[in-house]
């Protein structure tokens, strides 16, 4: 099994905080360095502070916009039930090693905790974050990771459109329309949210409340990253419209494809999972025998 280093685990794995999957648009892959964007560049793009109060209108609209998606996913009460996400597909992503294919896992519990999981060519690389800690465990050992990563890990659970759903009646929530933009072959009604520290643009189909591209900007050992996701293929789990289909653009560069295999919704999520891995026990020194 080839072995990889702890440093380049981060790199691979952090940018993985931003490989977002279904249920939530929510999951992990690998960030290139930022580079500049080709002519072809989706337009979409990460969402900047806003430069001037959004106006009356432009907040209803967005509220408008945020009750037909918590509509689709069956109303506030059925949103208000979900605590916990379990996601597992397969995700191909170029990475600074070559492009690979891996086994992705992802373990969410809301507010503010996640357990990934990547099998990858050179053996299983685990990464968590928690309120309390962030580490990344994998062949080489565990590493803990600076309160930066820790905090985007955790910011990349409360973008999860069910999180932020269950907070619409929430002061700190705020949401306003800001136009529109064609996606495939939809016209999509553009929504900016912002809570605390999150801040997302959802681009959504009016017909349906599905939500058909995000667009945020990520922290990621390289800087911050733009980084665009385009959902479709959405099968109902339990109730909700989940994309079981993702594309990731970063920067500009389409450079992951998460497929999912299976999402579960409420099913549990073991506290183990977010436990760090005790420290290898040293090999015993052998002393030599009196001669």
């Amino acid at each position: 099994m080839r072995s990889i280093s702890t440093r380049r685990l981060v790199v691979a794995l952090v940018g993985a905080a931003t490989v977002r999957a279904a249920v939530a648009q929510t999951q992990p892959t690998p960030i290139p360095p930022p580079r500049t964007p080709p002519s072809s560049a989706p337009r979409a793009t990460a969402p900047p502070a806003p430069t001037a109060t959004p106006s009356a209108q432009a907040k209803s609209d967005g509220k408008a916009l945020l009750a037909r998606i918590v509509q689709a996913y069956g109303g506030k009460e059925r949103v208000a039930g979900v605590h916990d996400l379990r996601t597992r597909g397969e995700v191909s992503a170029k990475t600074p090693q070559g492009d690979m294919n891996m086994e992705l896992q992802s373990f969410i519990v809301f507010p503010d905790r996640i357990s990934q999981q990547v099998d990858a060519p050179f053996g299983r690389v685990v990464m968590v974050a928690t309120p309390g800690s962030a580490f990344v465990a994998g062949p080489a050992g565990s590493q803990d990771l600076p309160d930066s990563m820790r905090n985007e890990l955790i910011r990349q659970v409360q973008r999860i459109p069910i999180f932020l759903a269950q907070k619409a009646d929430d002061p700190s929530l705020a949401v306003w329309a800001s136009g529109g933009e064609k996606v495939g072959d939809v016209e999509t009604k553009v929504v900016e949210v912002r809570y605390n520290t999150v801040a997302v643009r959802w681009f959504v189909d009016p017909k349906t409340g599905r939500i058909l591209r995000a667009a945020h900007t990520a922290t990621t050992p390289q800087g911050e990253a733009s980084i665009v996701a385009d959902y479709s293929d959405f099968k109902p789990v339990d109730g909700f419209p989940v994309a079981f289909h993702m594309e990731v653009t970063t920067n500009g560069e389409k450079d992951q494809i998460l497929t999912l295999e299976e999402c579960k919704i409420n099913a549990g999520v073991e506290p183990k999972l977010f436990e760090k891995p005790p420290a290898a026990t040293p090999a015993p020194v052998q002393t030599p025998a009196p001669e």
